[in-house]
């Protein structure tokens, strides 16, 4: 029922629809007239012209945001302030009543008034004399007058501030832009900070900048241990006690630090004096989960992440001196992980995975533990620092940098003298880093040794740069190499190895695939076809975002790809992609033209074939587990565990699991000929801390 008169009552409200005021009917001579803000005043006249109906969420969102511009959440907050103002409750309503599943519905009685309201004080009911009808209407003449005026000077008043606080927010922008632009520095050279021979990570400056702490591994061992270099004598001393896995450290105070550790089995915490001579650590606490950048310190104790032990999910704990660890949160199962914490305040940011190449940004408010998505990487971003009071340095690609501004979101780039470092710290506009972050990768055939009952590598195709992305054919082998510069397609049968491909620019390929005797390149969510006849890639698909692993298994093409209803199993029928089924994280080929499926909610393989599905006695977290690092043959299937230490065996046939260590850390598995194994592994490369200062400015 639409209500055509501008005054109405219901309850104990007068109400002029025309501009959303109320005003109590219970009022004094100088009544309190509440305004509403134009959208509750807007779901008010939705109400009131729908009253005794039941009424959808969809019909309000439609009827007072507009169609698919409003949202559940804006709905339920528009909802509660217009209860809190009419002063109704939801519990016991007088004016707006919540149907469970079906909608909401006006239950107050609804009068319409013709005239507006004159407060009369000790007028006899039964004058009707002529001249109480003139004072009456005059009075309404004024108060139609006073009405007007004061409409005027709240219209004037906030159109003069709406103006003030444009200019004033546009000069700061433009103030914030000028300072970003002004302030990003440029780097020209690469300093090491120390040269010990082995790998060093994990810097941390002192407080008054007088030392560096960092872990250094030395060469053919596996262990990692404290060093600490003393400036500006620079000189070094070492702890004595060793780690398997050492975290980022963080101070705790002026002379000790605190970190997590792996020893074996077990993951705690430690405490340490490291200022003035090494002391013993001692142990804090024990932890579920080993992660290098999972902790941050502030005044309130110490944040980490951790795993759920029963399903992998990471939580948010925190640890204070004077009482035990707790537990504050556990984020959502859709990520993968969640990793690289930093905190200030009572603001924290941190790294989620969301698949095994996205990631996103997200910020966490410690007080009410509520997050929200910053930006979202269409690659794995691995670096997360302050770059000042309120700028972040992060990822911009899989090598570059860049700072992003959390007041504005504008994003700075630096420039190639800053790729190809890990663990970047900022210090006055100068950086501390790991050089170099990405290491070789060789790719070794695993071999098979009766008398020793174990498995040792040989080379495959050895040269000085990395290769990567082995893929079989018949009896040819293909891969890509670095090792003419670009990354480039070789081809190697039996001795003979050569360069396939000539690409005249960088190209990030992802994986290689053999289908419909076409070698196909996935380059940026896109799968290309690549000829030696041709210079050219011609796209095989269109970009499939979201799009993560392919396979081809029995001439059809598979691929996992997650969104906003969740991860899928898709297939390309008919030259266009169908999605085949749901909660799919992985996928690889199984016995007899069956497929063997990884959910994500399942620790569970299960092995699909035509609708149907049987659970493998293979247990596999895909949080933990890469999405290269099970492989399956015509006789079973082989996985990785451990960081890629141990090989675990399934047979098809028997369903029996063997295991066996591993000579050395493998990244990757690939199947090749007649039943071959082969791992992609990472060379031994000494890392350096490295400084880059900025360019001296004239």
């Amino acid at each position: 029922m639409q209500h055509t008169a501008d005054y109405l009552t219901f309850g104990q409200w007068r109400y002029l629809r025309t501009i959303g005021q109320l005003q109590p009917l219970s009022a004094t001579a100088e009544p309190e007239v509440l305004t509403l803000e134009p959208r509750l005043h807007k779901l008010l006249n939705f109400f009131l012209d729908h009253r005794d109906l039941v009424v959808s969420r969809e019909q309000i969102l439609s009827g007072v945001w507009g169609e698919g511009l409003g949202s559940d959440e804006s709905l339920t907050r528009a909802i509660a302030a217009l209860r809190r103002a009419l002063q109704d409750s939801r519990v016991e309503p007088t004016y707006i009543a919540t149907l469970s599943k079906k909608g909401y519905c006006w239950l107050a009685p609804v009068a319409e008034i013709d005239l507006p309201p004159v407060i009369e004080s000790a007028v006899s009911t039964t004058s009707d004399s002529k001249a109480d009808l003139l004072s009456t209407q005059k009075a309404i003449e004024n108060w139609h007058h006073t009405k007007q005026n004061k409409l005027k000077r709240i219209r004037y008043i906030w159109f003069s501030t709406l103006l003030l606080l444009l200019f004033s927010l546009g000069f700061a922008l433009l103030l914030s832009k000028m300072n970003e632009k002004a302030t990003l520095p440029r780097y020209l050279q690469v300093t090491p900070v120390s040269a010990l021979d082995g790998k060093e990570q994990s810097p941390l400056l002192s407080n008054d900048h007088s030392l560096l702490l960092f872990q250094h591994q030395l060469p053919n061992s596996t262990s990692w241990r404290w060093v600490v270099q003393q400036f500006p004598s620079m000189q070094s001393t070492h702890d004595e006690q060793s780690y398997q896995w050492l975290s980022q450290p963080h101070w705790l105070n002026s002379e000790q630090i605190i970190f997590r550790a792996q020893q074996g089995q077990d993951c705690a915490f430690w405490r340490q004096k490291v200022k003035h001579g090494f002391s013993a650590a001692v142990p804090l606490f024990s932890c579920h989960q080993f992660s290098a950048a999972g902790q941050a310190i502030t005044m309130d104790g110490l944040y980490w992440l951790d795993l759920d032990p029963a399903t992998g999910q990471t939580q948010l704990w925190l640890w204070q001196e004077d009482s035990s660890q707790r537990l504050l949160m556990q984020f959502p199962a859709q990520w993968r992980g969640i990793s690289h914490l930093i905190a200030r305040d009572k603001k924290a940011y941190a790294l989620a995975q969301t698949g095994y190449s996205y990631s996103a940004l997200l910020e966490l408010d410690l007080t009410d533990l509520n997050w929200r998505v910053i930006t979202e990487f269409d690659f794995s971003a691995n670096q997360l620092a302050w770059w000042g009071e309120h700028d972040l340095l992060v990822n911009k690609s899989a090598q570059q940098l860049q700072v992003l501004s959390l007041r504005t979101g504008n994003s700075r780039l630096f420039g190639e003298m800053t790729f190809n470092l890990a663990e970047s710290s900022v210090w006055q506009q100068s950086l501390l880093a790991v050089y170099p972050a990405q290491a070789v990768t060789d790719i070794r055939q695993l071999q098979w040794q009766e008398h020793t009952s174990q498995f040792v590598t040989a080379p495959f195709a050895e040269s000085n740069r990395s290769e990567f992305l082995l893929q079989a054919h018949h009896d040819e082998y293909y891969f890509v190499s670095d090792r003419s510069g670009l990354p480039q397609i070789w081809r190697s049968q039996g001795q003979n190895t050569q360069q396939i491909s000539q690409f005249k620019t960088q190209r990030t390929i992802q994986q290689l695939l053999w289908f419909n005797d076409q070698l196909l390149l996935l380059i940026d969510r896109q799968l290309f076809a690549f000829t030696e006849q041709s210079t050219e890639l011609v796209a095989f698909t269109d970009k499939l975002p979201g799009s993560e692993r392919f396979i081809v298994c029995d001439n059809t093409l598979y691929w996992t790809s997650f969104d906003q209803r969740g991860w899928a199993l898709n297939r390309l029928e008919q030259g266009k992609p169908e999605v085949l089924l749901r909660d799919i994280v992985n996928v690889e080929c199984g016995p007899g033209q069956s497929l063997v499926l990884q959910q994500q909610d399942s620790l569970y393989l299960k092995q699909w074939q035509q609708g149907q599905t049987i659970s493998l006695p293979v247990q596999m977290n895909w949080r933990s587990t890469a999405a290269s690092a099970w492989v399956a043959t015509d006789t079973g299937l082989y996985w990785l565990s451990g960081s890629g230490t141990v090989l675990h065996y399934y047979q098809w046939t028997s369903q029996q699991q063997q295991q066996w260590p591993l000579p050395q850390v493998a990244q990757a598995l690939i199947a090749g000929h007649d039943g071959t194994l082969f791992v992609q592994q990472f060379r031994a490369q000494d890392t350096d801390i490295v400084w880059l200062h900025p360019e001296p400015v004239e």
